[in-house]
């Protein structure tokens, strides 16, 4: 099994709160910008999960913290341009030793069943957001690839609109 997992672009810790949980014995790290990150620990730390390492800083300009052997990316690319997302990728990269799993979970664009949906939903949530954009499996298998993982698998999952999960390893 694995022994730590660092999520980048952790927000308020929902995520690594609900890993917890499941995954008692597992180390458990969060990286975002230093604001989120104050309040990341505020929260964790007041639903009694101290334990949780928060670290802030930005995976533009710093390397995030090293010591897992998973890196999640959970709905963040898609906030982001591809150079971004490409740089948030290579920065868990870079947290993996040889052989560290990354977890990606991400809407992806021409869902299929849900395209109509899902563009419309894209549509107002980027103009919101000011950035980023959805992208197929294909664009995001080149850019997992680009970044250096292999062995990139997309798994099933039960609400793809809201995402779909990619695996793959460090080589």
């Amino acid at each position: 099994g694995h022994r730590c997992l660092l999520d980048i672009g952790g927000g308020e810790g929902a995520f690594l709160a609900a890993v917890a949980a499941r995954h008692p014995a597992l180390r458990l790290q969060l990286f975002d910008l230093p604001p989120v990150a104050a309040r990341a620990r505020r929260l964790l730390a007041g639903r009694g999960l101290a334990r949780v390492q928060v670290h802030a800083g930005s995976f533009l300009e710093a390397a995030p913290p090293t010591g897992a052997d998973v890196v999640t990316l959970i709905r963040v690319l898609h906030d982001h341009d591809d150079a971004t997302a490409l740089a948030a990728l290579r920065a868990a990269h870079s947290a993996l030793p040889p052989g560290g799993r990354l977890l990606v979970a991400e809407p992806l664009a021409e869902t299929r069943g849900a395209e109509e949906i899902g563009d419309a939903y894209f549509g107002f949530y980027l103009l919101a957001m000011g950035s980023g954009r959805p992208r197929r499996k294909a664009e995001m298998f080149q850019l997992i690839q680009a970044a250096g993982f292999e062995r990139i698998r997309l798994l099933k999952s039960p609400r793809p609109l809201f995402a779909s999960v990619l695996t793959a390893r460090r080589v």
